[in-house]
């Protein structure tokens, strides 16, 4: 091949499948994509998520007062006096809610407590800490 191909090759028009134009190949030191890859798309999902999970104050309130109400919870307190007031979309909506979420109640689990004692040895914690004499009525199994 001599360099007069070469020129013909690189002169700008289309030279087969494996050569494309000069003015189109990459340059050195330049990235291939030079904005990077597009920002991935917001889902409905996560603006909704989003919207509900923002805080608000209720308006009505004293000034002193400042309790603060997500709108997710603002909108299930309206739906609810709503319903009450015999809206039927409104009643539509909480049963639906509560039916999904329920109403949350108490777990009734028993409470335990850590004891950490001082620092004592074994002789100074059983001396403070057990019982000095057996209740009444009880016997005596020390045999």
């Amino acid at each position: 091949m001599s360099s007069n191909d070469d020129q013909k090759r690189n002169d700008g028009a289309a030279g087969g499948s494996r050569r494309p134009p000069v003015a189109t190949q990459f340059k050195k030191g330049q990235s291939g994509n030079p904005k990077g890859r597009p920002p991935k798309s917001v889902g409905q999902r996560r603006i909704v998520e989003k919207v509900l999970a923002e805080k608000q104050r209720l308006g009505g309130q004293h000034r002193g007062k400042r309790v603060l109400y997500t709108n997710f919870e603002s909108l299930i307190m309206t739906a609810k006096m709503l319903a009450a007031s015999g809206h039927q979309q409104a009643t539509k909506l909480y049963t639906y809610v509560l039916g999904k979420y329920g109403t949350q109640e108490p777990v009734n689990r028993e409470i335990g407590y850590i004891v950490i004692p001082e620092a004592l040895t074994r002789e100074e914690w059983q001396a403070k800490y057990m019982p000095k004499d057996d209740p009444p009525g009880q016997p005596d199994y020390d045999d």
